[in-house]
């Protein structure tokens, strides 16, 4: 059966290989020492829903932080930690014991207000030097996209046009049936989209999406839209988004919470030997990722 299966494949252009161990502990405590390996003192950050706990990620030396979800293969209620982030409590992690953190497509899930509060909890919690590495959509991507009526940017439509998907996102029709400023609406504001079953109490119509990015600044056409999403609808629906983010507004939140040194890189590039590692970070959506990397000093 496997060889069928290898000829299979072969015949399309792909083959079956080994995937080796890749998950660089022996760099890991070269880097970092026996302490903090052990104590699994690299966090990562995620707000539940979105690629299940920790958003898919799973490593020997770290600990995934994310809401408490019954079913999930991803969370160790033995070694992870169960953290609402719109709850704005703080992290229990102690104060400057963590050597990395890394927040892969979470912060365009939850409210400004909750960012901040994740933010500072992150300067809090990291140890001098230390590096918080987030990855997130790059909204000015998504506004080109828009403004080319360049449909082929959102290769996700047709996913999101399957039965059980669109329903358990709370969508009342396939993505592809809805118009081009509701898709572009539904990657920044999703429960403020028309498409939305239970979204905010003032949805926004493709007429109102177009006058605002008509009339007003990007920023303010954007923050318009994501002013209309309902926080406790947001809670029903975990994996739908409801903010945006560009360098601008990401530096300036990470300066606010007292990060000075800030870094835009792409995929793979990292001022971390150990997050340069793609087998575990940046493995999924990087043509529409922005990448941001703030060192603690």
């Amino acid at each position: 059966m496997k060889q069928i299966l290898s000829k299979l494949l072969s015949f399309a252009g792909y083959e079956i290989s080994k995937t080796p161990n890749q998950n660089d502990v022996d760099l890991y405590l070269k880097l970092f020492g026996e302490d903090s390996v052990n104590n699994r003192c690299f966090y990562n950050i995620c707000v539940g829903g979105h690629w299940g706990f920790g958003g898919g990620f799973h490593h020997p030396c770290w600990t995934n932080v994310d809401l408490l979800k019954k079913n999930s293969r991803e969370f160790n209620p033995e070694k992870d930690i169960a953290h609402d982030l719109l709850s704005l409590d703080s992290l229990p992690i102690q104060s400057q014991s963590a050597e990395l953190v890394y927040s892969q497509y979470t912060i365009e899930h939850i409210p400004n207000n909750a960012v901040l509060r994740m933010f500072k909890e992150v300067n809090r919690i990291l140890k001098d030097k230390g590096v918080f590495r987030i990855v997130t959509p790059n909204i000015e991507l998504d506004y080109i996209a828009y403004m080319n009526k360049d449909i082929s940017f959102y290769e996700w439509i047709d996913y999101f046009s399957q039965p059980h998907i669109y329903e358990n996102h709370g969508y009342k029709s396939p993505l592809n049936q809805s118009s081009f400023e509701q898709i572009f609406l539904s990657h920044f504001a999703t429960n403020a989209s028309t498409l939305h079953r239970e979204g905010g109490h003032k949805r926004v119509s493709d007429e109102e999406l177009i006058d605002v990015f008509n009339t007003m600044s990007l920023e303010d056409a954007l923050d318009h839209c994501t002013s209309r999403c309902s926080v406790e609808v947001q809670k029903r629906f975990r994996q739908n988004h409801m903010n945006w983010w560009s360098h601008s507004k990401l530096d300036k939140m990470l300066n606010e919470a007292g990060f000075k040194s800030v870094y835009h890189l792409i995929p793979g590039q990292s001022s971390s030997p150990v997050m340069r590692n793609n087998a575990y970070f940046e493995r999924n959506w990087n043509c529409v990722a922005m990448v941001v990397e703030a060192v603690k000093y």
